[in-house]
């Protein structure tokens, strides 16, 4: 790497991934790679209750890493930048590279 992580953007960054530590969060956010979805689409395809989707959209919401409209009563959520396909297409590339065994998956706090 050729430039030094500002303090900003680390802190940044790590706000971002802390949002995104959550398998649900992730899967939401992996849902919404291609498209905008409904709150109702997004809750079915996690298996949760209505509640708690929201919650967790309201939680991405307020650190700016979904954006929604509204249409009637109905909300679609969508991703809000680039930085977030950026972090998603990473986390793709990881698990390829482990599924096909050029890298080990670190198990942190499994000794």
């Amino acid at each position: 790497m050729n430039n030094a992580l500002s303090v900003e953007f680390i802190q940044q960054a790590s706000d971002v991934i802390k949002v995104l530590g959550h398998p649900q969060r992730l899967k939401i956010i992996e849902y919404l790679e291609k498209e905008e979805k409904s709150v109702s689409q997004i809750q079915e395809h996690l298996s949760v209750s209505q509640p708690l989707a929201s919650q967790y959209l309201r939680h991405m919401h307020s650190r700016g890493i979904v954006k929604y409209r509204q249409e009637g009563t109905t909300y679609f959520y969508s991703i809000a930048s680039e930085f977030i396909h950026k972090i998603l297409d990473c986390v793709s590339e990881c698990q390829q590279k482990v599924e096909s065994g050029e890298w080990e998956l670190a198990m942190f706090g499994t000794e």
